[in-house]
């Protein structure tokens, strides 16, 4: 259910209310995307609560786990009330240390240093080239099984980009924060053929956290992974 809310706020947030921009604007239209804009909004509600009932049901082991998403999450709320203070991209790296994995330390490092790279750099440059190959290659530290369905999707993910690179492109940007489209699929090809679940949380997440329960979500999933709670 945890990945269920994630791949719906995936494809209702940061992929189908994208296409506003590209679509006519008509009453129906208008309704059709506000409906789009108001379950999206609600699964990402439901990311959030599902995350903490997650963690109350880890128990007391899981406290410092708990702490660190409560006090994390707090202090990036806070930017609505006019204090910037931005550290939410360490808690997947903090989480990472306690569910220890090669792919969750890996994803871990990598979105703690992107955090911090963007908080300088602004999110711009040829850096985010590297991060975004780096997203798509590194679900092979997972282990590496070549899957009929993993080459299927990801020749149905590479034949709509080429279909419309500029519409996808600029949907990809926008929705994943990917500045090479092309990676996309590749992702794609890599998550799914990894021998590791937590896979599936980077690539629905994107190279470039567009929004604060994201880093939640890829925290938590590595104790939702680790712990046997997502089925193969």
């Amino acid at each position: 259910m945890y990945l269920f809310f994630l791949v719906l706020e995936f494809f209702l947030n940061r992929i189908l209310n994208r296409f506003w921009i590209f679509v006519p604007a008509t009453p129906a239209t208008h309704a059709l995307f506000v409906g789009i804009q108001w379950v999206g909004f609600i699964s990402m509600l439901a990311l959030y609560v599902y995350s903490f009932l997650l963690l109350g049901h880890w128990g007391r082991r899981a406290l410092p786990l708990t702490a660190a998403a409560l006090i994390l999450t707090a202090v990036d709320l806070a930017s609505y009330v006019g204090i910037y203070i931005k550290l939410l991209w360490l808690l997947p790296l903090f989480f990472s240390l306690f569910f220890r994995d090669k792919l969750n330390l890996a994803f871990g490092v990598y979105f703690a240093a992107r955090g911090a790279v963007d908080s300088a750099l602004g999110g711009t440059g040829l850096y985010a080239w590297l991060f975004d190959l780096a997203w798509a290659l590194l679900p092979l530290l997972g282990g590496f099984t070549i899957r009929k369905w993993a080459v299927l999707a990801a020749a149905a993910a590479l034949a709509v980009v080429a279909a419309s690179p500029y519409y996808m492109g600029m949907v990809l940007v926008f929705g994943l924060g990917l500045t090479a489209p092309l990676f996309f699929p590749l992702a794609v090809f890599t998550a799914l053929s990894s021998k590791s679940r937590y896979s599936l949380f980077p690539l629905l997440v994107g190279p470039q956290v567009q929004l604060s329960v994201h880093y939640l979500v890829l925290a938590v999933g590595m104790g939702y992974v680790v712990r046997g709670e997502l089925k193969r």
